[in-house]
């Protein structure tokens, strides 16, 4: 039997969670294969800063390009899932495109959930400090 081991792609301007990693490698991995993540900015990290700042004058063709640029840095290290975030538009795109563009060999395209705890104190001078902790639950497929 020909099995595939899951490869996560995370196009994203931060650092995973070792929750993150854990539940994705707990939802995805088996006994007999692991999964794995691999970063676009272990990959390619020209790529990811640009990712990380783009203007708010680029225009959609731009962001398209750059949507493919991204997936074709997740083709080349055997991706079978994505997860990217952040500006919307290149969200979309990448994840659309993912999703559509090879019917053959289709990304999983995932978002990570979590539960939001906000705790709120108020101090001696009435101002109050939140506190808000995000504690990732699990990885849910976009499609």
């Amino acid at each position: 039997m020909f099995t595939i081991t899951p490869v996560l792609f995370v196009a994203f301007s931060h650092v995973l969670t070792q929750s993150q990693i854990d539940g994705f490698k707990l939802q995805y991995g088996s006994d007999n294969e692991g999964a794995s993540i691999v970063t676009l900015k272990e990959v390619a990290p020209e790529l990811a800063t640009q990712m990380s700042n783009i203007p708010a004058t680029e225009s959609l063709i731009d962001i398209q390009v750059l949507a493919m640029s991204i997936l074709t840095e997740a083709t080349k290290v055997g991706a079978t899932h994505l997860y990217c975030t952040g500006e919307p538009t290149l969200m979309m795109w990448t994840n659309l495109y993912g999703y559509n563009t090879n019917p053959y060999k289709r990304l999983i395209c995932v978002q990570s959930t979590t539960e939001r705890k906000s705790v709120e104190v108020v101090n001696p001078d009435g101002s109050i400090t939140k506190t808000t902790t995000f504690d990732h639950v699990q990885w849910r497929e976009m499609f």
